[in-house]
Order: C-alpha cells, then structure tokens, then sequence
C-alpha cells in the first residue's frame, strides 16, 4: 500500500533538504493540539468588525487551507476528518464556547450566504456522526464536554467502538446515548443503536431483535426507503420505540409508557403516524406481540404501552433474565419462621383451619387448576380483620409455617413517596417481583399487605391535591393486580371503616378475629406463662378483657421481672401488670374496632 506523503515532506523533498524534513518535523511534533487549533483559529478570525456585541467573524476558505496546512493536517489526522472539516471543527469550538450556537449564527459569523452554507453542512454532518459535534432538532450545534475534556488534556476523542459488546454494556451504552440525546439529531441516534446492535449479534439483546425482525443479523443499516429492507426488518420509527422502550425500562424502571413520551425522537408527520397507526393496531411491533397495553384503573388503556414480559425475558437472558439477584425485600423463608400454637374461638378456628388445608401445596394446585378450567380467577385473596393483638398477623406467618410457603411483607412505607410518580412506580414493581417469585417458586409464596388500611384506603371522590391523586392511583393498581393474581394475598386491618368497597369485594376469603372467649384466653395464659394453675388463669381471663399480644406483653414483663429480681413474680405481681396494661390501653385513641 502506498504510503500517504504529507505536506511538509512534499514542499521539503522539492527543496532536497532533509533537515527542512526534520526541522518540520520537530516543529510540529513539539506543538500541542490546543496550539494547533489556536494557530487556526487565530488565521481564520478576521479583524473584529464593529457591532453591539463585538462578535468574531471567520472566514472559511482555501486560503486558510493553504496557510495553515499542517496544523490542519495535525488535527485531521488525529480525529479521522479532513482538513476542510478540521478547519470547520476549529471555528465550531470558537463560536460555540461551551454552550451552543444556531445555524443561522454560523451562517453570519463565517459571513456567507445561507446557499454557500448548504456546501459545508455535509461536513457538519460529517463531524456529528465522529460524535464531534451535535446537531439537535432545533438546529443548535454544541461540542460536548467529553471533546473538550479530551483537548485540555491534548488527547483527541475517539467514536466509540461497538464491536465486543455485551448485552450489560450494550444496555449500558444504549442509557447513555440517550441520556445525551437532549432533542439531538434522532437518525444518527438510530444509526448508533442499530450499528451497536448489529456488532454484536450473540448477545441477548441482538438475538431478541433478529428473532422479533427488528433487525435482521448480520443485515447493513436499514434504509426504510428501499422496500426489501422494509420488508425485512421493522422500519426506522419502530426500531426508535422498540430501543427507546428498552431505555425506559431499564433507565428509569418505567414499565407503563405514554406516547408523550417519545415525541422528541420523531418530527410531527413521523409522530403522527405511527400514533394513529398503534391505536389501529397496525404496528410491525403489536404484530409481533413485542409490545401491548398497559392496564391503568383496571382498565385496558390504548395511549399507555409496555414491552412484554416476555420479550423482556429474552432481551435480559445474558444478564440472567429479570431475576433479581438479590433476594426480594420482606422476603422471610418458611423454614426460618417460629412455630407457635394459636388460639381461637370455634368459628375462626373452623376458618382459619379450612384456609389452612387450601393452602396446602397439593389442594392448592388442584383448587387453582379448577378455578381455571371454569374461567374463573384463581388468585387467593384474603382478609384478617378485627381488634388489634387478635392474632391476625401471626396467623399469617403460621399458615405460611404450616404450609410450606415463603412469606414476603411489603413494606408500605417504602412503597409511599413524596416523588411524584414514584409510588406507582413502588407499587408495580412490587407486584411484577412478586409474580416472578410466584413463577420461580415450586410453592407459590404469600404476599402479606400488614396493616393494609395505610393502603387499601378509600378512594377519594374529585381528588385534587397530589397527595390524593397518588393514593388513588396506587388503590387502583392494586385493585388490577388483585383482579389478575396469580398467588396468594393476605391483608390484616385494624379498622375496617377505612377499606374501600372495592378492595372487600375482591377479597375471596374474609375472617373476623375478635378479643377471645374466656375459654380461649385461659388457654393462650396458660401457654404463655405456664406456671401459672388452671384456675389462676381463668381468674386472670375473666378480670381482664385482653386480646392474645397483650397477654404476650404481661408474660414478657413477667420474664423481665425474674431476670432482675432473680426471684418469679407472685400471681399479685401478675394482676399488677394487668393492671398497668389496662391503664396503657385505656389512654389510646382513635376509631380501632373493639369486637
């Protein structure tokens, strides 16, 4: 191959002096690109005209060309652009000064015709797509700070390679260029997608898009115009949703889109058309089953859209799918739970025990497949109401113990936030970990809402205030994903009243836990503090109305009390305690429910 000769060595082998090659040499070697791109610059600035701000003009031509030609050279050949464009580069970076500038400013600044302009805008493209410059959909040209970072330190920036990617980089990667999208040029964000899809055909995300003919493997960049690539492959507005979705997703954990949401990456024609050509149903991508729509209020919702799970499923193999590796939050493993012996009146213990033998792995299943076959939903909903320290929760880890199943608690302060849109956010994501853990799981597990009433409230009638528009939204959710569970959800409450009529009449199974009978507190006395005799108990049942955890409370004091006296305590000392426990319950407030 020929080597190319440069500048310098042609003007210095038509002198025949070897030392004017090294003097050049040496003089050009020793100068930085910062030096470089001054010395261009300085060229190119014509002498200030008089205006209100005192702007710089330049000129562009090949007089410059010529009197600056190893600089130009230097530049050029350290990005990979010719000197034309290096020359043009220099004048950008001049004008834009770290913000940007118009179109139309580069126009009067290089003082020249709007028409002349149109001979360099080639260029300009030339230099976007070395990621040199940008060029957004207003017409605004800006140099990132990663070009500048890179000068200051005389180091020239280098176009990203593609090629050797994983699925985790391309993932990676794909955030960050649109992260700097910033309503930028959105075909040469389309070409680095594709082109970095297409450099690494056997990651997950490539093959998920060969396999859906987003893009076919191993194909060139598409053109939509030409009919064959069309066929082939989905045209350019709907490989820009289907990556932009995946941006979502993985970006910001936003699983339900909008179509505002994507109106920066089309103009008002391509926006237009694709939106009518969804509610029709006419996408390559509802063709394909790679998106569908969302359900919003219960409803199924034509304006909000998300990637299947599965689709997601095969876009994620290579990271290990959709699985989190961490174990879910509130996540507790049946094994771990203590076994304890509960008490019950006769009509909660004849409830308490049927849930208990549905729940068993073997009914379960057959119960599900059932409920199934008749059309019918086959998610387990169930309801713990009644007087506080009656046992519902307890019995919740208990069924979860004697049954075999993992209990998961969300965690409802967690779910609630102050940021717009995030406690949504918390919600679904709650539920769509929840229904991979039903999936992966051999026994599905329980998800326990405790204290349900924070959220299963009543909806608000005409809500304005955020605040109420967000816990209406997270009520509605939740009453949609009750509706197509698949698995089991358990809810305790204090305080019925505060339910929504919705929310009870999705709850299949309802039990009722009131304070127990004088026969059942004797026995949970006599199983929390068993040295005391049957009639002791009894008499401690009949003086004092307590439900199952203040009876806890009084054998925990009880304990407390032998350790520091190292003495037990008298059956006087135990009326004692009730006493004070009385007391602490007579000063609380509020609309409990007392059964």
């Amino acid at each position: 191959m020929e080597k190319k000769i440069s500048t310098k060595e042609i003007l210095a082998g038509m002198l025949g002096c070897q030392e004017l090659i090294d003097d050049l040499g040496l003089e050009l070697k020793n100068k930085t690109l910062l030096e470089c791109f001054e010395e261009v610059i300085e060229r190119a600035r014509r002498d200030r005209e008089y205006s209100r701000d005192y702007a710089d003009y330049f000129s562009l031509d090949d007089k410059l060309i010529a009197a600056k030609r190893l600089e130009l050279e230097t530049i050029a050949e350290e990005y990979g652009i010719s000197e034309w464009q290096a020359a043009l580069f220099a004048i950008v970076i001049e004008l834009c000064k770290g913000e940007d500038i118009r179109k139309g400013q580069l126009v009067e600044r290089l003082k020249t015709s709007f028409i002349s302009y149109l001979s360099i805008e080639k260029d300009l493209r030339e230099l976007e797509k070395k990621f040199l410059i940008k060029i957004n959909n207003r017409d605004c040209i800006s140099v990132s700070n990663e070009v500048i970072d890179l000068l200051r330190e005389n180091k020239p920036f280098r176009k990203p390679s593609y090629e050797g990617l994983s699925t985790g980089i391309i993932l990676s990667k794909m955030n960050r260029l649109f992260h700097d999208y910033d309503e930028g040029n959105s075909k040469l964000l389309l070409e680095e997608l594709d082109n970095m899809i297409l450099s690494n055909p056997a990651t997950s995300i490539a093959k998920t898009a060969d396999s859906y003919r987003i893009l076919i493997e191993g194909d060139k960049i598409i053109c939509p115009e030409i009919i064959n690539d069309y066929l082939n492959s989905m045209n350019k507005n709907e490989r820009m949703l289907f990556y932009a979705l995946i941006h979502r997703y993985d970006y910001y954990n936003d699983d339900e889109c909008e179509w505002w949401d994507f109106r920066d990456f089309y103009n008002e024609y391509e926006f237009d058309s694709i939106h009518a050509n969804f509610k029709e149903n006419k996408l390559a991508l509802q063709r394909m089953e790679v998106i569908e729509y969302a359900n919003i209020d219960g409803m199924s919702v034509k304006d909000r859209f998300r990637l299947k799970d599965e689709v997601k499923e095969k876009i994620y193999a290579d990271v290990g799918g959709l699985h989190e590796s961490t174990p879910m939050a509130g996540l507790m493993e049946y094994g771990t739970i203590t076994q304890k012996s509960l008490f019950y009146d006769q009509d909660v213990q004849k409830q308490v025990k049927t849930l208990e033998s549905i729940l068993s792995a073997e009914r379960f299943n057959e119960v599900t497949k059932m409920m199934k076959s008749k059309g019918m939903r086959n998610g387990f909903t169930c309801l713990f109401y009644g007087a506080p320290g009656t046992g519902k929760t307890e019995t919740v880890y208990q069924l979860a113990k004697r049954t075999g199943r993992d209990l998961i608690t969300a965690d409802v302060t967690k779910i609630k936030s102050y940021w717009v849109g995030e406690s949504e956010k918390n919600i679904k994501e709650l539920f769509r970990k929840y229904k991979r853990c039903v999936k992966e799981s051999k026994v599905a597990p329980i998800l326990l809402f405790n204290e349900a009433d924070a959220i299963f409230g009543i909806r608000k009638e005409g809500a304005d205030r955020a605040v109420e528009k967000m816990e209406n939204s997270i009520q509605n959710i939740i009453l949609q994903e009750m509706e197509s569970l698949d698995g089991i959800l358990i809810a305790t409450t204090n305080m019925t009243q505060n339910l929504d009529k919705a929310f009870e009449r999705r709850f299949l199974y309802k039990i009722k836990f009131d304070v127990p009978s004088v026969e059942v507190k004797s026995k949970i006395w006599h199983s929390m503090v068993p040295d005391l005799d049957e009639e002791q108990t009894r008499k401690l049942a009949s003086m004092f109305n307590f439900s199952g955890g203040q009876i806890e409370n009084i054998s925990r004091k009880k304990m407390v009390q032998s350790i520091i006296t190292g003495t037990e305590p008298s059956y006087e000392e135990m009326v004692e305690f009730c006493r004070e426990e009385m007391i602490g319950n007579n000063r609380q407030t509020g609309n409990k429910i007392g059964f």
